[in-house]
């Protein structure tokens, strides 16, 4: 017996919000801040939210929804919504807001910790965007942003029509939704198209009219890249152990010269000790102690 229901959750979460949804969307008179919903079924068929069918009492009846690829209308049952996979997008001037599930929007909604850690990320993107205007960024290179490409194709969302990924889709995904007003905007441009070009020219992604879909080669690029990044990760690891060993038989070779030459008569290690106990570091180490 469980003791909350999640669908039964879910689908009382709709029906409170999806009026506040409709009347916040894009026929609202806000053109920079509305809100879309998207769904996908079992069968990967993606629609959008368009309207609602009420009841004589007021209540939701049916939910209607339009297809995003054969723009056909269906209605269905507001219960069957809780097995459909939904993305709500809040769509601002210059960014979005995606949330994965009615549960995160209703979260947000009332405690705006999605919203907030966004306006977080992009007031620390302005402040550090100058600063490291002229820093190579790690996702610039190839096979990281073969993986990027690779992850977004597998966790799709039901916003999206197609799996192929536009250039400046993949720019925003790279460099953030404000790549566009940075001063080095065309710099991104050229140089993700050079590194799509050279994916496709791998084999590794497959161009077709200026989309770019992932190919199954882009695997086997990703794991020969693991290994080699592997393969040098090792060596430079053994390489810091060895450093580490030759540094302690440094160091143990020249205690014993110089225990020998105590022994010897030639060097006063008790002179040498004092000398160093009077190292203000050291004394107040041994104080520590």
């Amino acid at each position: 017996m469980r003791i909350i229901d999640l669908q039964k959750t879910q689908t009382n979460l709709w029906r409170k919000n999806l009026p506040w949804l409709i009347e916040h969307g894009e026929v609202s008179d806000k053109p920079h801040d509305y809100y879309a919903v998207f769904f996908k079924n079992a069968e990967n068929a993606r629609y959008k939210l368009s309207s609602l069918a009420l009841d004589e009492n007021g209540d939701i009846d049916r939910v209607c929804l339009s297809s995003l690829s054969q723009g056909e209308h269906i209605e269905l049952e507001i219960d069957t919504l809780a097995d459909m996979a939904a993305e709500i997008i809040h769509y601002k001037k210059d960014f979005q807001i995606h949330y994965a599930s009615i549960f995160t929007f209703v979260l947000d909604r009332r405690l705006k910790i999605i919203t907030v850690k966004t306006w977080l990320a992009r007031q620390k993107g302005k402040l550090t965007s100058g600063f490291n205007a002229e820093q190579e960024t790690i996702s610039r290179d190839r096979v990281n942003l073969l993986k990027l490409l690779v992850t977004h194709y597998i966790n799709q969302r039901p916003s999206r029509t197609i799996s192929g990924f536009h250039l400046e889709e993949i720019v925003t995904l790279v460099y953030g939704t404000l790549w566009y007003k940075h001063i080095k905007n065309e710099a991104y441009s050229r140089r993700l198209n050079l590194l799509l070009e050279s994916l496709v020219i791998s084999g590794d992604l497959k161009e077709i009219n200026a989309a770019y879909f992932v190919q199954g080669q882009a695997i086997t690029t990703i794991v020969e890249f693991e290994k080699e990044e592997k393969r040098i990760t090792q060596q430079l690891k053994m390489h810091k152990n060895i450093v580490r060993f030759m540094f302690i038989i440094t160091i143990a070779t020249l205690l014993i010269i110089l225990v020998l030459l105590g022994m010897a008569g030639i060097v006063d290690l008790a002179a040498i000790w004092h000398k160093i106990l009077e190292i203000k570091p050291v004394r107040f180490l041994l104080k520590f102690i």
